[in-house]
């Protein structure tokens, strides 16, 4: 018999982990901010005392004087936001949402010098119709009857103003790979908006009762993305964390920061403002 040959077996060395990018957020934490915002979203529609609507005026009055008269009300129940303000935050989530579907969301350029003279167009037509507004509430010679609709449309354009330049800003010290790629580079981009902004205007001025709701969230909801995009860029300058991240999960636990101090922010504001509303009444 022939001997066979033994080869003794060489056990494989396992693959080594994948290790975690610097920066990368560990998954438990992802998992544990993922809950919060659960709890906070169950909290805001299901917590006791007052209505969902009420909280939401309650989140957004202290920046919007919401005045009856300056007000839309589908189904009977006045929006969160005035006219103006429903345009401007509306306004702003149609354009965060466009530049997200269309893959330009880490824009970190300014629009190109047309857009920004069509933008700042309508950032002074907003202007315009609210000083307008202002010389009839004040009882003094004005140019035209404001109306709701007015306010209404001119806060849309400067809403799409406000996203155009501020995504940018935050981009620009958040990714670490810089895309030179602008929010509004060409006029058939930013020809996309008008009938995503015609859509919205339709939507608030019928005061169709099953609207309602949907232009309260996203109205409220462009608000507080606003002022949680100012808080990061904040933030960022304050921490020097500037062009250090390369994923949006990077990005995640520093803007879910961001958003806690926006509505601290905003409920503070709140606060405040029926404060002094009560201090003058009682004068």
């Amino acid at each position: 018999m022939t001997a066979e040959r033994f080869t003794p077996a060489i056990p494989r060395a396992e693959a080594p982990a994948p290790a975690m990018r610097p920066g990368e957020p560990p998954p438990w934490l992802l998992v544990a901010l993922g809950v919060v915002y659960l709890v906070a979203l169950g909290a805001l529609l299901f917590a006791p005392g007052g209505t969902f609507l009420e909280r939401l005026r309650a989140l957004d009055g202290g920046i919007c004087a919401q005045a009856g008269s300056h007000s839309f009300y589908p189904a009977g129940q006045q929006l969160p936001l005035c006219a103006r303000n429903t345009g401007i935050y509306l306004g702003f989530t149609s354009a965060t949402l466009v530049l997200l579907f269309s893959r330009r969301l880490r824009a970190d350029s300014f629009p190109s010098a047309p857009i920004m003279l069509l933008l700042g167009g309508a950032v002074a037509a907003m202007g315009v119709d609210g000083v307008n507004s202002l010389l009839l509430d004040l009882r003094l010679p004005h140019l035209y009857q404001p109306h709701n609709l007015l306010r209404l449309a001119s806060g849309l354009g400067t809403g799409v103003a406000m996203a155009a330049f501020l995504i940018p800003v935050a981009n620009g010290l958040l990714w670490r790979e810089e895309s030179a790629q602008p929010s509004f580079g060409r006029l058939g981009q930013l020809a996309v908006m008008a009938p995503v902004l015609l859509l919205a205007f339709l939507a608030v001025g019928s005061q169709s009762d099953f609207l309602l709701y949907p232009i309260a969230i996203l109205s409220s909801a462009g608000l507080a993305l606003a002022l949680t995009l100012i808080n990061l860029v904040v933030m960022l300058g304050l921490s020097n964390r500037i062009g250090r991240f390369d994923a949006w999960r990077q990005v995640f636990p520093l803007f879910t920061l961001a958003l806690a101090l926006a509505l601290i922010e905003l409920m503070a504001l709140f606060a405040l403002k029926t404060w002094a509303l009560g201090q003058i009444a009682a004068m």
